[in-house]
C-alpha cells in the first residue's frame, strides 16, 4: 500500500454532496481495456455517466483483489514551504495508487509510492532525486510537482533514460524530451488567464507572481501576449507569504488603470488575501480579475463572498470539480475514501490524473516488460490518446524535445460559493516564446490526437 513519505497538509474540506458517488465500492469494477482513460469499463460510475453512454472509470484492474508480490516503485518530489505547497498533488496520486493496490495492482503487483519534499533548495532537490534513483531504486517518476526539480534534475533524468510524468511548475518541465507534464503549468495557466481577461475587454494587463525560481519566465508569457494585443502591461514578482496584501492590491489596480486586467498568480492561500483586500477597499469593479489554475479550489470558492460572483475568471486546467464525467466521479470517490484531508482542487485533480495516466500505460504493457527500469519507462513513454473527461483534448507522451499535451483549457467563475463554467475549452495562445504551434501540429499526426 503506497504511503508517501511526507506530512499531509491539514486543510478543512468543505462538506460534499457525494451520496451518489459513494454507492458501492469506490474502486471495484469489471475489467476492460486498461490502456485508455474514460474508455475503461466498470461499475463505479454514476447514473448520469451511464445515461450519457460513458463507461465508468476505475482503479487499475478494478477487481477488488489486493495486490501482492514485488512492488513497482514510483517516486516523486514535491515542493512544500510556507506560502507555496503542492502536496495536494502527491497526496492524491498516493490515494489513487492505494486504490489501485486494493484492486489488482499492476498485473497483480502493488505500487510503492515514495514522495520526497523539497524546500526551494537546489542542493536538496538534487540530493532527493539521487536518493530516489540510487537508494530507493524507483522504477519511474510520476506525479512530481516541484519548483526546482525539472531545472535541477532534468539532466539526470535524461542520463538515466527516465520517462517522467509530472506536474510542471517551471518552463524546463515543458522543454525536455524526458519530462511530460499532465498540466499546463503556472506559465501557460497565467497566459490562458490573461487571454481570458483580454477576451472580456481588458484594456491593459498586470501580473504578479510569487518570487520563486522561474517567476520572471512565467511573467514573460503574459508580457508577450500583451504586446501582441497592443495593450500596456506591467509584470512583477512578490514575496510570499504576503506581508502587505492591501498595498499590493492597491498598487496593482493603479498600474492596471480603469478597465484593466490583473492576473493574481499566487497559490490560493495567498491569492485570497488579495481578493479580500480588493473587496474591503471597494476595488472589485475597477478592473477585471483573474487567477491561474491554483485558485480552482472548492474551499477557495467558498471563502469569497457573493459580491465576487461573475467578477473573477479562474483558469481551469481540468474540468469542474463537481462535473459528472467518469474520471471526475472516480477522483471524488477516491478523495473521499482515501484522502479526505486533501482539498478538492486543481492540484489534487492533476495528481490523480498523473497517477491514472501512468497506471494506464503500465497495464497496457505485458507483465514481463515491467521487470526492468527500462521496461517501465518504455511503457510510460508509449502512452498516447489518453482520453479523459477532465481534459479538453487527449493526452500523450510523444517523442518531441518539448511537451505540453494539455494546452487547451477552460475558465471558471464564481457563483453562489462555487465555481461554474465561464468559458469552454479554448487553446492557450501560441506565441513565439512557446512551442504550441509545433506541439499541435505533432498532436494532429497521432491517432486521436
Amino acid at each position: 500500500m503506497p504511503k508517501p513519505t511526507e506530512m499531509m497538509r491539514p486543510l478543512a474540506l468543505p462538506a460534499l454532496a457525494l451520496s451518489v458517488l459513494l454507492l458501492g465500492s469506490a474502486c471495484a469494477s469489471s475489467s476492460s481495456s486498461p490502456g485508455t482513460g474514460s474508455a475503461s469499463a466498470g461499475n463505479t460510475g454514476s447514473a448520469s455517466a451511464a445515461a450519457a453512454g460513458e463507461s465508468a472509470s476505475k482503479c487499475g484492474l478494478g477487481n477488488g483483489q489486493k495486490a501482492a508480490g514485488t512492488p513497482i516503485k514510483l517516486g516523486a518530489i514535491v515542493t512544500n514551504v510556507p506560502g507555496l505547497s503542492f502536496t495536494d498533488a502527491t497526496n492524491m496520486a498516493a490515494a489513487y495508487f492505494e486504490c489501485v493496490n486494493a484492486n489488482g495492482g499492476i498485473h497483480g503487483r502493488p505500487i510503492d509510492y515514495i514522495v520526497k519534499q523539497d524546500a526551494l533548495n537546489p542542493q536538496q532537490s538534487a540530493a532527493l532525486a539521487t536518493e530516489l534513483i540510487n537508494t530507493d531504486k524507483v522504477d519511474a517518476l510520476v506525479g512530481s510537482m516541484s519548483v526546482l526539480d525539472c531545472s535541477v534534475n532534468g539532466a539526470l533524468y535524461a542520463k538515466e533514460h527516465l520517462s517522467v510524468i509530472d506536474l510542471g511548475t517551471s518552463l524546463e518541465c515543458f522543454n525536455s524530451a524526458n519530462i511530460a507534464p499532465v498540466n499546463d503549468g503556472p506559465s501557460f495557466s497565467a497566459l490562458a488567464t490573461a487571454q481570458y481577461l483580454l477576451s472580456e475587454g481588458a484594456k491593459s494587463l498586470v501580473i504578479f507572481t510569487s518570487n520563486t525560481p522561474g517567476s520572471d519566465a512565467i511573467n514573460q508569457g503574459v508580457v508577450a501576449l500583451a504586446k501582441k494585443a497592443g495593450v500596456p502591461v506591467h509584470a512583477s514578482v512578490v514575496n510570499v507569504p504576503l506581508s502587505n496584501p492591501t498595498g499590493l492590491t492597491l498598487q496593482s489596480v493603479q498600474e492596471a488603470g480603469a478597465g484593466g486586467g490583473i492576473v493574481v498568480n499566487l497559490n490560493p492561500g495567498e491569492a485570497i488575501k488579495v481578493f479580500e483586500s480588493a473587496q474591503q477597499q471597494g476595488l472589485m469593479d475597477r478592473v477585471k480579475w483573474g487567477c491561474p489554475a491554483g485558485c480552482n479550489d472548492a474551499s477557495f470558492a467558498k471563502q469569497l463572498s457573493s459580491a465576487w460572483d461573475g467578477k473573477l475568471g479562474v483558469n481551469a486546467e481540468m474540468n469542474l470539480t463537481d462535473s459528472t464525467g467518469p474520471d471526475n466521479l472516480l477522483y471524488r470517490k477516491i478523495q473521499a475514501q482515501y484522502a479526505a484531508s486533501t482539498p478538492v482542487d486543481t492540484f489534487s485533480q492533476l495528481g490523480f490524473l498523473a497517477a491514472r495516466i501512468a497506471v494506464s500505460g503500465l497495464l497496457a504493457a505485458p507483465p514481463s516488460q515491467l521487470t526492468t527500469v527500462a521496461g517501465v519507462n518504455a511503457a510510460l513513454k508509449a502512452i498516447k490518446d489518453f482520453k479523459s473527461d477532465l481534459y479538453c483534448t487527449p493526452w500523450y507522451y510523444g517523442d518531441q524535445a518539448f511537451h505540453a499535451a494539455n494546452n487547451v483549457t477552460r475558465t471558471v467563475t464564481l457563483r453562489n460559493g462555487a465555481f461554474v463554467l465561464a468559458q469552454g475549452c479554448e487553446p492557450i495562445p501560441a506565441l513565439p516564446n512557446n512551442h504550441f504551434a509545433a506541439i499541435r501540429s505533432y498532436a494532429a499526426t497521432l491517432n486521436g490526437g
